[in-house]
């Protein structure tokens, strides 16, 4: 239990580093990271009962239920680590942290526009069928590892670190490298 605080209370700190690093001054930000339980002091000579792995909806209250619904559909193995939440016009923005190294930034009406996957490529069922088909046959061992999506289309960036943009329709517009 104590490892599990450690750890928990790493991510926390992890979190908030990367959240103060973004350059971001806005001061209608909050910021909600979980905090580690307050754990009782047990006889360590005495065998102990195993603590149930905390539930994944313990750290998930201070987001919206699609948000939850999302990232249980699309990152089944990974729990959310921190909640960065921006106070906007008409609503609340949230960029969410994953605990595999995954930022997925969601809009007032808690769709994606945003996610950046470190440690895997990006969801197929996320990616427009046309893009992932002119990535599949121009670049076929490359993965997707982020996708925007914003008015003119979705700019995708590469594992190779190539940045291709797309208009809406999933049509190829150009490369930047």
């Amino acid at each position: 239990m104590k490892n599990f605080g450690i750890r928990l209370f790493f991510v926390g700190c992890v979190a908030v580093s990367l959240l103060s690093c973004n350059g971001n001054t806005d001061a209608n930000q909050q910021v909600v990271v979980p905090q580690p339980a307050p754990t009782a002091q047990v006889d360590t000579m005495q065998p102990q009962a195993q603590p149930a792995a905390p539930a994944a909806a313990a750290q998930t209250q201070a987001v919206p239920e699609a948000i939850n619904t999302f990232v249980q559909q699309y990152f089944p193995g990974a729990t959310i680590a921190g909640v960065q939440v921006d106070n906007e016009y008409g609503g609340q923005e949230y960029d969410i942290y994953l605990s595999d190294g995954t930022q997925i930034d969601f809009d007032r009406n808690n769709q994606w526009d945003n996610v950046e996957c470190r440690a895997s490529a990006v969801p197929a069922a996320l990616v427009p069928q046309a893009i992932a088909n002119y990535v599949k046959s121009k670049f076929p061992s490359i993965a997707i590892v982020k996708i925007d999506k914003d008015v003119q289309g979705y700019d995708i960036e590469l594992s190779n670190g190539l940045d291709l943009e797309f208009d809406q329709a999933g049509n190829f517009m150009r490369m930047d490298d």
